[in-house]
């Protein structure tokens, strides 16, 4: 009877258990935005006026490397100049298939000025990689992180872009 009782018990604490199965997207790219607007008195994007441009800055192809555990892409040679010449404060967005998973601001280490309420764009030295970062000089505790989200992870490691 005890044994009954402890199979019983272990299938229904084995079935109840969930994983999460997030399905991968086709596509993940980078956006500029078309139409933007900040949330009063802070340095962050509102997702409520936001629009993705028509075609994206950073095609699919030309990231070529996503590294989870320091938040870096590694683009290709033409991605790679286009992001640099952008200005400071240019307002982005990553997609899964066309569907917004974070935004950011592009925040190169040479800028002066701060933006701490948002997920920043860094050029990482002479190399081909942008990494994203929690805010500019500092972060608020209240920034949705979602640089390592789990679409967008699964996406990635499906083409086999994850390190």
């Amino acid at each position: 009877m005890r044994l009954l009782l402890f199979i019983l018990t272990a299938c229904i604490i084995c079935l109840s258990c969930k994983k999460d199965n997030v399905k991968a997207g086709e596509t993940v790219e980078i956006y500029l935005l078309k139409n933007n607007q900040t949330i009063t008195g802070k340095c962050q994007i509102d997702p409520a006026v936001a629009t993705l441009q028509d075609t994206a800055i950073v095609k699919n192809q030309d990231i070529l490397e996503y590294y989870k555990a320091n938040n870096q892409f590694a683009l290709s040679d033409n991605s790679m100049q286009k992001m640099r010449a952008l200005a400071d404060r240019t307002p982005l967005a990553v997609v899964v298939d066309k569907q917004v998973v974070y935004y950011a601001i592009l925040k190169p280490s040479y800028s002066s000025s701060s933006c701490t309420s948002s997920i920043t764009v860094d050029y990482v030295g002479t190399g081909n990689r942008i990494t994203m970062n929690l805010g500019y000089a500092g972060a608020d505790l209240d920034i949705d992180d979602q640089r390592n989200n789990p679409k967008l992870l699964a996406t990635l490691k499906n083409q086999g872009k994850l390190r």
